[in-house]
């Protein structure tokens, strides 16, 4: 399984590399390295609707594979059938990067599952969209507890995974996993701290890009898409107040007229200007402009805070 780790890692650089700047839905990709029987499936990006399907249709011709993940998180539902398939294939996980929300709940599926040195595995609270309809945490919750039972798991890592805060992510280290019953195999040490967010870049960084990620964020807006556009927010505010996947969803779903980014600028190193439109269900028409400040963590740009600078209704 080495040898697949090792090409896994380079697999998934290339399709970071690649991947399209608009992309609105995670990038699978497969290849076998040379001289092995073992595929190697890379998922990056955010989990979307019909990840599911893909994935099964990119798999069903795998015999034996290891998926690697690298994924901020997205839609819950759409994890679930993948860990699903991985499940039923048989299928090994491994997360050399972050691996948040929906994702943790993919990389939950592997067997085996591999904890790297740079593994940051997050579970978070969550709400579960079912035919275009949002469910309470309750109701996500008992459809995460029923799939995490169907993968074997115990009552303690139920619990665990299903009582994760809303405010912020519960990270995996080594110590959680043993003590919750959730096995794994380490390498290089696995990851005994819950990590640090990498530094700032250098604005001349090209994977570095807040235009590109507000643009994102602000069409998910306009879908009432809380999954997606939550994916894009740095993870330790996730779920809190205007972040928070269910509340984005009830607010942009009630609208006259849905949310339209009329421009985006760049105003500064890491702030981004955005104007934006809508009409409220009940109401006159807004013009809105927020001033949104951006990061670089875990390799890719996310949202870390946004300010109204402007409204007109």
């Amino acid at each position: 399984m080495a040898p697949a780790i090792r090409f896994a890692l380079c697999l998934l650089s290339i399709v970071t590399a690649f991947r399209a700047a608009d992309a609105s839905a995670a990038e699978i990709a497969r290849l076998t390295p040379a001289n092995s029987d073992i595929d190697v499936i890379a998922i990056v990006g955010p989990i979307a609707p019909g990840d599911g399907k893909r994935f099964s249709e990119l798999a069903a011709t795998s015999s034996k594979a290891l998926v690697v993940l690298n994924s901020e998180g997205g839609q819950a539902t759409a994890a679930l059938e993948i860990g699903r398939a991985i499940r039923l294939k048989g299928f090994a996980t491994t997360a050399p990067g972050l691996c948040a929300s929906a994702c943790a709940l993919i990389w939950l599926s592997g067997n085996p599952r591999f904890i790297e040195k740079g593994s940051h595995i997050g579970f978070h609270a969550a709400y579960i969209t079912r035919n275009g309809k949002l469910l309470e945490k309750g109701a996500g919750n008992a459809l995460i507890g029923a799939y995490l039972s169907q993968l074997g798991y115990s009552d303690r890592a139920i619990v665990f995974v299903t009582s994760a805060p809303p405010e912020g992510m519960e990270w995996l280290t080594t110590g959680k996993a043993r003590s919750n019953g959730i096995e794994f195999v380490a390498l290089e040490g696995g990851n005994d701290a819950a990590p640090t967010p990498a530094a700032r870049p250098k604005i001349s960084s090209q994977r570095y890009d807040p235009i590109s990620t507000v643009t994102k964020f602000y069409a998910a807006l306009s879908e009432a898409d809380g999954d997606a556009a939550a994916a894009l927010v740095v993870p330790s505010k996730r779920g809190i107040g205007a972040f928070n996947e269910a509340n984005i969803s009830r607010f942009y779903a009630d609208m006259r007229q849905p949310l339209t980014l009329k421009s985006v600028r760049r105003v500064a190193a890491h702030r981004v200007s955005a104007e934006y439109h809508y009409v409220p269900s009940l109401g006159r028409a807004c013009n809105g402009t927020a001033e949104v400040t951006t990061t670089y963590q875990f390799g890719r740009t996310l949202i870390e805070t946004i300010r109204t600078v402007g409204k007109r209704c």
